[in-house]
């Protein structure tokens, strides 16, 4: 394969638009990729593909392509490396840098995480339990009690990367399991140690699948975990015994098709292990006993195809979460012998205001997590009253999370909850009364003062008349004359909501007068399973219509005018970045695109790819069917980009990234190079160490936070050079 090649009299002329926007003087071209023809056929449509040779990851030509663009990264944004070092600095001076959780309750022990000033990630410890009082559970570990459970900072050892996948201790608390990787894969090693003694136990399996904790059975000496198939979907369910070598773990459970993917689950109670068999649409959920390390799987229910299920135990019953009857969900009960389905009986019939999330169960308490009309929270249910109390946030427009509270006799459910100017504060229930008491809110960064900045939401209209909420956190003197500048971000996909947050990195942008907003397009699941599904499938095209009207909103009422408005999205986000650009790029002054998921139809034609056939519950399945190609090639942006002037624009990649590969954002800039007829050509840089999530460590993040910053405020004229671009 030859280099990536230039052509002389393409890019001149933009090369030097390039670093006067960056107020620079070097007259070196942006990297142009070699064009390589591809011919593709499907469904009897012919196309070419110039950029398909980069995926491959073997060739050094493409590792020499992607380290030539991040050397323009690096020399178009070189004059703005002293605002990059003043972002860094300021976010890190917000950083509460030593800080404890509240401790949770697990047997005779209590376990929390520490941040220690310098270290970017929490040292999880344990201390013995007395009392569930505030002032005792939040009181420092007596001289010679506290135990390091797992010190994240010498496991990472420096890695970028390093990511810890979900850890549990054994219920008679000896023994700790951990899940970790350092690449940034989807790809965990689980390892044990010997609480008593701080050793590592010998018993090490590689591989082991994704980020959820692998799950004890009630010897101490049995341990449940998930492995990948060769697209690293999750698909068996193994069982290890402590001593054996992995290779003799037994094969639990294995899921076939291959739409579906496993997560395994210990109940609450620690009497059961469910194993819950997911696509986007449907779900089968295993039970196995917990107290039989030799016990075999029996289902509840076969699927049927568009039901999903949820179970807990609580005394003598099954309580069972499904959407048979109830597109949000509804409340059933079934005995715990025998859960057949005729005799599954209504608790909490369905509502369509209310759509139900997930349950667990204490000894005589249900919770349900829920939003209600789009505010998230949790439903307390006595199941013998069947009467409930609604529990959320005292603060409006922020997140609701139930929080770990693992001991089944506990009084009171944890929860923690968050706005743009609340930090994280954990709070309790009271299982009986609902009465919530605060338990600890995370300290503001230093010099914080919420009276310099206000909260504001305002509904967007979009093509179809659905109203679109638009949460903003705005400088306190935010103008409405279009003169504001504002960064907003966007998701829409999965049924995953998007909701305001406390992020004190972003006050280095609401500081110099740029807002940041989140809009809550359809497709997320801010408002339940219908919010969900008019943005999928089919009806795909809303969530990127929904995005496209915010920012006219946004520009109609004076909050911004198209050259103060940036936005951002990552991920899925990120193909909504790449539909919206395709579709009017004039409405943004500069765009961020984080490992974008951008090729669509060339991935979703790819069955050996990960997620590929997982998800084509969420895009479609266009090899299986024209009318599918046809919708996905109309929307894909890789495929879309034509001849017109787009914004400025930074597009990052992870080179380890298996969710959304390295080539996708890297042909994606490749082919804006040659058709974008605006005076800034795309910018990408690619991670080498690390995968979809970047830099894992608190401190390590803010090296790539700061440059995306430096990009928005250069985007908007707020970087200290003076006027606009």
């Amino acid at each position: 394969m030859p280099l990536p090649s230039v052509r002389p009299g393409f890019h001149l002329s933009l090369a030097f638009v390039a670093v006067t926007w960056a107020s620079g003087g070097s007259a070196a071209e942006p990297p142009l990729a070699a064009k390589h023809p591809h011919p593709q056929t499907v469904h009897s449509v012919s196309w070419n593909d110039d950029y398909f040779w980069l995926r491959e990851r073997e060739n050094p030509e493409v590792k020499r392509y992607l380290e030539a663009e991040n050397a323009w990264f690096g020399e178009v944004m070189a004059p703005l490396k002293d605002l990059h070092d003043r972002l860094v600095a300021e976010m890190k001076a917000r950083l509460i840098e030593e800080d404890t959780s509240v401790p949770y309750r697990k047997g005779d022990w209590v376990y929390y995480a520490r941040e220690e000033a310098g270290q970017d990630h929490p040292v999880f410890c344990r201390k013995p339990w007395r009392s569930d009082e505030a002032s005792v559970l939040l009181a420092p570990a007596k001289p010679g009690e506290e135990t390091v459970v797992l010190d994240m900072n010498e496991r990472a050892a420096g890695d970028n990367a390093y990511s810890f996948g979900g850890g549990s201790v054994s219920p008679d608390g000896r023994l700790y399991a951990w899940k970790e990787n350092h690449d940034g894969t989807d790809l965990y090693t689980l390892h044990l140690r010997d609480l008593p003694t701080g050793e590592l136990h010998p018993d090490t399996i590689e591989e082991t699948m994704f980020d959820e904790p692998p799950v004890w059975a009630a010897d101490n000496q049995t341990l449940y975990y998930t492995l990948g198939d060769e697209t690293d979907r999750p698909w068996r369910v193994m069982r290890h015994r402590l001593g054996d070598a992995a290779e003799r773990d037994d094969l639990v459970y294995e899921e076939k098709d291959t739409r579906f993917s496993l997560s395994i689950a210990p109940t609450k109670s620690g009497r059961f292990l469910l194993i819950t068999s997911r696509s986007m649409d449907t779900s089968e959920t295993w039970r196995l006993s917990l107290g039989n390390s030799d016990a075999e799987p029996a289902v509840f229910i076969p699927r049927r195809e568009g039901l999903r299920e949820s179970f807990a135990d609580c005394g003598a019953h099954w309580y069972i979460l499904t959407n048979e009857g109830a597109v949000n969900g509804r409340l059933m009960r079934a005995p715990l012998a025998g859960p057949v389905r005729e005799e599954w009986e209504e608790v909490l019939p369905a509502d369509l205001r209310i759509s139900y999330e997930s349950i667990e169960a204490f000894t005589g308490t249900l919770v349900l997590q829920a939003r209600r009309e789009g505010v998230p929270g949790f439903f307390l249910l006595d199941p013998d009253k069947q009467t409930t109390r609604w529990i959320t946030s005292p603060s409006e427009g922020g997140w609701v999370s139930t929080e770990s509270t693992p001991f089944p006799e506990a009084m009171a459910q944890r929860f923690s909850y968050e706005t743009f100017l609340d930090p994280y504060t954990v709070a309790e229930a009271d299982l009986s009364t609902g009465e919530v008491r605060v338990l600890k809110r995370k300290a503001s960064p230093p010099g914080f003062d919420r009276s310099r900045y206000r909260i504001e939401r305002t509904l967007a209209t979009a093509d179809d008349g659905e109203k679109i909420p638009v949460w903003m956190l705005l400088p306190a003197n935010h103008p409405r004359d279009g003169s504001g500048g504002l960064l907003m971000d966007g998701y829409g996909a999965y049924g995953i909501a998007s909701d305001p947050w406390f992020d004190s990195h972003v006050f280095s942008l609401v500081d110099r007068g740029i807002g940041f907003a989140i809009a809550q397009v359809r497709g997320g699941g801010e408002f339940g399973r219908p919010w969900y599904e008019a943005g999928k499938l089919e009806r795909k095209n809303h969530t990127f219509t929904d995005y496209l009207a915010c920012a006219r909103h946004l520009v109609q009422e004076g909050y911004v005018s198209p050259s103060t408005l940036c936005g951002t999205g990552a991920s899925a986000g990120g193909l909504l970045a790449g539909a919206v650009l395709n579709e009017d790029p004039s409405l943004f002054a500069g765009f961020i695109a984080n490992v974008p998921f951008v090729d669509v139809l060339n991935t979703m034609l790819d069955a050996t790819l990960p997620l590929t056939t997982g998800e084509y519950d969420e895009w479609g399945d266009p090899a299986g069917s024209r009318e599918v190609f046809d919708r996905i090639r109309a929307y894909s942006p890789y495929d879309n980009v034509r001849e017109q002037a787009y914004p400025p624009l930074l597009v990052l990649a992870g080179w380890n990234d298996n969710r959304v590969a390295y080539w996708e954002p890297a042909k994606w800039v490749a082919k804006l190079r040659v058709h974008n007829t605006g005076p800034v050509p795309p910018l990408l840089r690619t991670d080498f160490d690390t995968g979809h999530g970047g830099a894992s460590g608190r401190y390590g993040e803010l090296d790539e936070i700061a440059w995306q910053y430096a990009f928005v405020l250069k985007c908007l004229g707020r970087d200290g050079t003076g006027g606009k671009p």
